[in-house]
């Protein structure tokens, strides 16, 4: 593969959150000071263009960490990651200013991503077209339904033709026709040499729309393969979470994990 069609690559990655000794009930006599909560730990992921790759894994399993580090939104505390290329983080709830209007919020998300002012104007009618608002696209932000915001956010973000577009838990909000045109213009930007990574706890949307999948639990990668194989050994597990680890240890991810943060903290 030619080094170029590489658009990420983690190696070792981990990241911390810390937990605090003393809470609103007070302090917790087993903890003198605060502590580390290792969301990702020893994470390798590489994505390269044309791929789709699909992030599952139960609540709390470091996926939206993991989609953070990989937009450069977040910085690891060990590990290493080289990006080549433009990459933008689609969230719900991130990114848009509630005071402003669909059409203002079009306009600044448009130059913070990138672009001209007159860039931005010349794609305004293709953003509206696609984002469905009508009339809506002057009224305040604060005015709109979740799924009415992701909407007009994926039709900006993929405005801007991306090299990789991360949409996390985006497509689980919306009717179908929006959804059934988002899966098209995906296609459309991996068909431009670009990049799609879905996180979702919806498999069906998963298996439409994704070629690779990796697995998360505890910060791990459990797996990482073909879509298939990897749901079909996601939905085993859910049915029997610590049972079924318990039963496969050779997916068990290690604990031996390198803290390279300076000492003391």
């Amino acid at each position: 593969m030619n080094g170029n069609d590489r658009l990420l690559r983690l190696e070792n990655v981990g990241l911390y959150y810390r937990r605090p000794a003393r809470s609103i009930l007070g302090r917790n006599p087993q903890l003198r000071r605060s502590r580390r909560f290792w969301a990702l730990r020893g994470v390798d992921l590489t994505l390269s263009r044309g791929e789709s790759l699909g992030l599952v894994g139960r609540n709390g399993s470091g996926k939206s960490t993991l989609s953070k580090v990989c937009a450069g939104v977040l910085a690891p505390d060990g590990g290493t990651v080289a990006i080549n290329g433009s990459v933008h983080l689609l969230a719900l709830g991130v990114g848009f200013r509630q005071e402003l209007t669909g059409r203002e919020n079009v306009l600044v998300s448009g130059v913070l991503l990138g672009m001209s002012r007159r860039e931005v104007l010349a794609r305004m009618e293709e953003i509206e077209t696609f984002a469905q608002l009508g009339d809506f696209m002057d009224e305040p932000l604060s005015t709109y339904s979740t799924g009415m915001k992701s909407r007009l956010g994926f039709a900006v973000s993929t405005a801007v033709r991306p090299d990789v577009l991360i949409l996390d838990e985006v497509l689980s909000t919306g009717d179908e026709s929006f959804r059934l045109r988002a899966e098209e213009r995906m296609d459309t930007l991996r068909g431009e040499a670009g990049a799609v990574v879905v996180v979702s706890h919806n498999a069906g949307q998963v298996r439409r729309l994704c070629e690779r999948v990796v697995w998360l639990e505890r910060g791990r990668v459990l797996m990482d393969g073909p879509v298939g194989e990897v749901l079909d050994r996601y939905a085993e597990f859910c049915k029997g979470s610590e049972s079924w680890l318990a039963a496969n240890p050779g997916l068990s991810a290690p604990d031996d994990y390198p803290d390279n943060s300076p000492s003391g903290e």
